[in-house]
Order: structure tokens, then C-alpha cells, then sequence
């Protein structure tokens, strides 16, 4: 997809139809407030979703927003230790100084196509080095995702300083992870890809200093994205003071 189409698509969810619902998302978030997304991606994936460091920018700059972190998609060309991807990554990074933060894949595996669970010796290694380096994590916990609070409950009370962002907020788990992980503020809950429904059981069930937005792009976008958790958010009844750290300062704390 190139930055010509990229534009239009923004356009198309900004205006026409889309026109009133945008107005009310410009107007609903704080004033001030510097949109941090907590989830996108760069790169190609096997399924054939693809986006460049100059059409994420240029989505951010139509919608306002800051800085996102940025991490590889399943590319289908990755060796063993993700190191092509991961390049692309730091590449997006030095050219667009101050608008991504970059995160690297990693397989804790030698064998790219060898399957994992977060409680994996090898997974429990990375997050054990992470935290000595106070590097955050963060760990997909969307669709595929079958077991996730009962493998990673024991990490995080053996390295409560490791600073943990839950992709996709354990979308099949999420009321059990807000159960387990309440007593531990260094887990944060990301919100993209999340079910309306579940966007408010998640506002109304954690601690919004706990929460951060993300919008997944390129499965996601940000006007609809942005709509969608501001919504939840107004519904669960969340102050100016509680949006604007969904929005931004909840993540953005961890990199001043």
C-alpha cells in the first residue's frame, strides 16, 4: 500500500459519514494531551498486511498523534532471530526521530516455526533479562493467544519491577487478568482490537492509571480506534485527568 492510498484511507474515516464522530473524538480528548499509541507495527506480514515508517508517520500526523511504539509483523522473510525485521524497525526509528519508539521481536527459539507458551523456560529467561535492564515487554495477547494469565501470573510475581505492557489487553482472558495482575502496577493493558464490550468491563474493572491506548495499525486505525476507547471510556465514566493518561501519560511515563 502506498502513502497516496494511505492518505485517502484516513481521509475516508475522518470525513463524509465519519465527519460527526471525528469531531467528537478531536473534541474528547483533553486538551494538552499528546496521543501515545502503545501498539502498531512496520514491516510485511505473511498474511500480506504491510506498512512503511512514512505511512505509519503520515496516518499519526492526520490524527494527531505523537509518538507510537512500533514493532515487526510475522514477516514471512524473518530468519531465525527476527534481525531483518528488527532492522526495518530501528531504520523507521532513526529516520522519524522522537515519533517511534522501537521494539524488537524476539523467538525464544532457534527454530522460527517452533511453538511457545509464556511460561517456556526460554520466555522466562527474556523476561528475567528485561527486567535487569528495566527494558519493557511487550507481549502479544490477542487472537491465538489460549493460555495467558495461568504462564505468566508467576513471572510477574517473581519480577514485579519487569515493566509488562498486555497487547490487546488478554482479549480472551481479560476479566482474569484484571483479577490477577491488580496488585501489580507495572502491568499495563493495551487497548486495541478490543470488543466495545469488553473496552468497558476493562475501564470499569482496572485502575485507568493501568491502561494505555493502541491501535494495532495496520489491522487497526487510529479515528476508529480512537473512537472506540474514548467511547468506552465515557461510558465507564473515566475524568479528563484519566483519559489523557489512557491516552498518553500511562505510557509515556516509562519513556521521558
Amino acid at each position: 500500500m502506498d502513502t497516496k492510498r494511505q492518505g485517502q484511507d484516513i481521509g475516508a474515516l475522518t470525513s463524509g459519514a465519519m465527519t460527526g464522530p471525528w469531531e467528537w473524538v478531536q473534541k474528547k480528548i483533553p486538551a494538552g494531551t499528546q496521543v501515545f499509541d502503545a501498539h502498531t507495527h512496520v514491516g510485511v506480514d505473511i498474511d500480506g498486511r504491510r506498512m512503511t515508517a512514512a505511512g505509519m508517520k503520515e496516518r499519526m500526523d492526520a490524527a494527531n498523534v505523537y509518538t507510537s511504539i512500533i514493532f515487526p509483523l510475522n514477516d514471512p522473510n524473518a530468519r531465525d532471530d527476527y534481525s531483518g525485521p528488527n532492522d526495518v524497525v530501528w531504520a523507521a526509528h532513526e529516520e522519524y526521530q522522537g515519533a517511534f519508539v522501537p521494539f524488537f521481536r524476539l523467538n525464544p527459539h532457534k527454530d522460527y516455526e517452533a511453538e511457545f507458551e509464556l511460561d517456556d523456560t526460554r520466555v522466562a529467561r527474556l523476561f528475567e533479562m528485561a527486567a535487569a535492564v528495566d527494558l519493557p515487554v511487550l507481549v502479544h495477547t490477542g487472537f491465538a493467544m489460549e493460555r495467558i494469565v495461568e504462564p505468566l501470573l508467576p513471572t510477574v510475581e517473581r519480577l514485579p519491577e519487569l515493566r509488562l505492557i498486555l497487547g490487546h489487553a488478554a482479549m480472551v482472558e481479560l476479566l482474569a487478568a484484571t483479577r490477577a495482575f491488580s496488585d501489580y502496577p507495572n502491568v499495563l493493558f493495551e487497548t486495541s482490537v478490543v470488543k466495545a464490550k469488553d473496552l468497558y468491563v476493562l475501564f470499569c474493572s482496572m485502575d485507568p492509571a493501568r491502561i494505555c491506548y493502541g491501535s494495532d495499525i495496520p489491522y487497526g486505525d487510529l479515528p476508529s480506534t480512537l473512537h472506540a476507547t474514548l467511547l468506552a471510556a465515557d461510558a465507564a465514566g473515566l475524568s479528563e485527568k484519566e483519559l489523557s493518561g489512557v491516552l498518553s501519560g500511562n505510557i509515556r511515563r516509562w519513556f521521558p
